[in-house]
């Protein structure tokens, strides 16, 4: 039986954020059963990878070109590196492992005859409604029904997301649902002091939504105007939500602390976690609120579904600040119950521990080689 020995990851950009964690989680496991690992990317940070010598970086260079996106110039060139590597790597014993715009790694890869992992995290057909340039979107969501068939196989990190692309792609035994290799342990947690506070983390862009918790949480504070709102990270968004806040006179009661690097220290004080995104991947960001033991409400968006239920969260209709408003409202008048509620939840979350997860995709890159 053939064994997996080269992988070649491709993640042009290296973003902050939950997939840059569960990333460098993979690695290191990657790197402790003796894999190569090569890495294309443009800045990352191998602070946190615990075999950084033994990882072989390739740098992205940098450089603009009017008209062209960033991050697409980005991708265009990682594929000059990956070429390279073809060369160093025999076919019968390496990967590639797309993390990040998918569609041209996949004609190279299918060219040069190698065999290449995508991993397609969000909601296919949710982030095709709700984005901001519609064209553009048909336009990637038509690429992958093309393209996604000709990958060797496809991860994905949530039961929705899993559901959207079988509708998309033709050979859906190639899907494969692994979650997030995102925990390093169940947190034990003690009683502590809260505050008067709500809080809700991610990028300040429109899949977010957070136009809708800051008018859930005016309602809200009307009746609890002792409770402060605290949201963590950076975006476009940030001057329109601003405004926001002013025109509905709450902005001194409405923190926006910007991007973070220890966002957890964090989750310690807050009574309640809120998440109104439009569509996600699996949200990290909703599971350190259970591992942290905070009472939770969220949209049924893709992903908050695998780690919620109607028995250990609050779930909210999508845009509807006024349900929203209603909820908060209800799991403070019952608090002692929606925190029984969420401990109950943290026997759910023993399914983004690190290792176990990064064991599968191990075991799932070994299987793609396997086949002629």
């Amino acid at each position: 039986m053939k064994k997996i020995k080269d992988i070649i990851i491709l993640y042009p950009s290296f973003e902050r954020g939950g997939v840059t964690v569960n990333l460098i989680n993979f690695i290191n496991f990657f790197l402790k059963k003796k894999n190569n690992i090569y890495l294309i990317s443009r800045n990352p940070d191998l602070k946190k990878i615990a075999y950084k010598k033994r990882i072989k970086f390739i740098k992205i260079g940098n450089c603009s070109i009017p008209f062209i996106s960033e991050r697409l110039l980005t991708s265009l060139l990682s594929i000059v590196s990956l070429i390279r590597i073809f060369d160093k790597c025999k076919k019968s014993e390496s990967v590639v492992f797309s993390f990040q715009s998918n569609i041209i790694p996949i004609i190279i890869s299918k060219i040069f005859n190698r065999k290449i992992i995508i991993r397609n995290s969000e909601d296919a057909i949710d982030a095709t409604k709700f984005a901001d340039n519609k064209f553009f979107a048909y336009f990637i969501l038509l690429s992958k029904i093309i393209f996604y068939n000709f990958a060797d196989g496809i991860i994905t990190n949530s039961q929705k997301s899993k559901k959207s692309l079988q509708s998309i792609v033709y050979t859906k035994k190639k899907i494969r649902l692994i979650f997030n290799p995102y925990l390093q342990k169940i947190l034990k947690r003690k009683n502590k002091n809260k505050e008067n506070l709500i809080l809700s983390v991610g990028r300040l862009c429109k899949q977010k939504n957070f136009e809708t918790l800051i008018k859930g949480f005016y309602i809200f504070q009307k009746k609890f105007p002792k409770y402060k709102l605290l949201i963590l990270g950076h975006g476009y968004n940030e001057k329109k939500l601003l405004n926001l806040a002013i025109s509905l006179r709450i902005d001194k009661k409405i923190k926006f602390k910007g991007w973070v690097k220890d966002v957890r220290k964090y989750y310690d004080t807050p009574k309640i976690f809120v998440m109104t995104s439009l569509y996600e991947g699996l949200p990290n960001a909703l599971i350190d609120a259970v591992n942290f033991e905070i009472p939770s409400i969220s949209t049924k968006c893709s992903g908050a579904s695998d780690i919620l239920t109607n028995k250990n969260g609050i779930f909210f209709r999508t845009m509807d600040d006024n349900d929203l408003a209603d909820k908060m409202i209800k799991c403070v008048l019952n608090y002692q119950n929606s925190m029984k509620k969420i401990k109950r939840s943290k026997k759910f979350i023993k399914h983004f521990l690190a290792e176990p997860q990064s064991k599968k995709y191990l075991e799932y890159c070994n299987e793609i080689i396997q086949k002629i």
